[in-house]
């Protein structure tokens, strides 16, 4: 169980965030892509880390305000999938996976997934490093969406 938010240093793979104790579960490293059906109905937050990447190290801040911020709202998840740059430095296959299917080729990435009846109904990307109010206004709408 991390503590922290994964980054440098930690081992490759997808993270789960653990509201109850406030950590982060190392969910995976092998097997395919991330599904964020798998983690069932609900929003699912995913933070496409690099542990190379100077601006994800600028976005931490700003993903551990929005992970506290949500921590009490059960019907949203947070997800953190790390490799050191990328699918091509990258020993966890399902995080490689995830950065392959998602195209995901810009650091950071969040990508922001309503599930709803186990299909995907509401999906955004944000590029680069985000303050929390804006990603917070993409969890909203997929709040609604999830809702709705």
């Amino acid at each position: 169980m991390e503590t922290k938010v994964p980054g440098p240093g930690s081992q490759h793979g997808i993270y789960v965030y653990n509201p109850e104790d406030g950590g982060w579960r190392l969910h995976r490293v092998d097997g395919g892509a991330l599904d964020p059906k798998e983690l069932g109905d609900g929003v699912v937050v995913v933070y496409f880390d690099n542990a190379l990447c100077p601006a994800c190290r600028l976005q931490d801040r700003y993903w551990l305000e929005v992970v506290s911020k949500y921590s009490g709202d059960s019907r949203v998840k947070f997800v953190v999938v790390l490799c050191d740059w990328f699918s091509q430095n990258c020993s966890s296959k399902a995080a490689a996976e995830s950065f392959n299917h998602y195209r995901i080729g810009a650091s950071p990435t969040i990508a922001v997934f309503a599930v709803k009846n186990g299909e995907v109904v509401y999906k955004e990307y944000l590029e680069g490093v985000r303050p929390s109010n804006i990603i917070q206004l993409y969890i909203d709408r997929a709040l609604k969406a999830y809702t709705s």
